[in-house]
């Protein structure tokens, strides 16, 4: 158990770590274009920005879930890597169809695979809405 919480617990440091610098790399390039977002046909940018912002997060996301992928597979959980990543992705988000499950030697890191899921979701939601907030403004999202 104590293998599968200090296994865990670094592979999350390394998620949030990923995320963390993609967050941060969209911050700081919307830092620089603000100026081009604030003039001319603002709505048109406003909707550019956040889908860019969405698709860059999502990679972040993709590989944070080959990450999880990459695990199961090295401690020899899966067989494949199609299995591998089906499960990463199915804990990493929550949904856990259930069809693919982990031994009991290891299903306590595809909890701690959930937990991590819900960390990045929860930083990548902060972070969206931070960035409607700046680019449509308060007033905007109450109409």
């Amino acid at each position: 158990m104590l293998i599968q919480l200090a296994l865990g617990a670094a592979i999350i440091i390394m998620t949030i770590i990923v995320q963390v610098v993609f967050l941060g790399t969209l911050a700081a390039f919307f830092g620089n274009i603000k100026h081009w977002v604030s003039h001319g046909r603002r709505n048109l940018k406003n909707i550019i920005v956040m889908v860019f912002s969405v698709l860059w997060l999502v990679i972040g996301i993709t590989i944070n879930t080959w990450i999880w992928a990459f695990t199961f597979l090295i401690i020899d959980e899966f067989q494949n890597i199609e299995n591998a990543l089906y499960f990463a992705i199915a804990s990493f988000t929550t949904l856990g169809y259930g069809d693919l499950l982990m031994s009991e030697n290891w299903r306590i890191l595809g909890s701690l695979s959930a937990v991590n899921g819900l960390i990045v979701f929860g930083l990548n939601t902060a972070f969206l809405v931070e960035l409607m907030i700046s680019t449509w403004g308060k007033t905007r999202i109450r109409q």
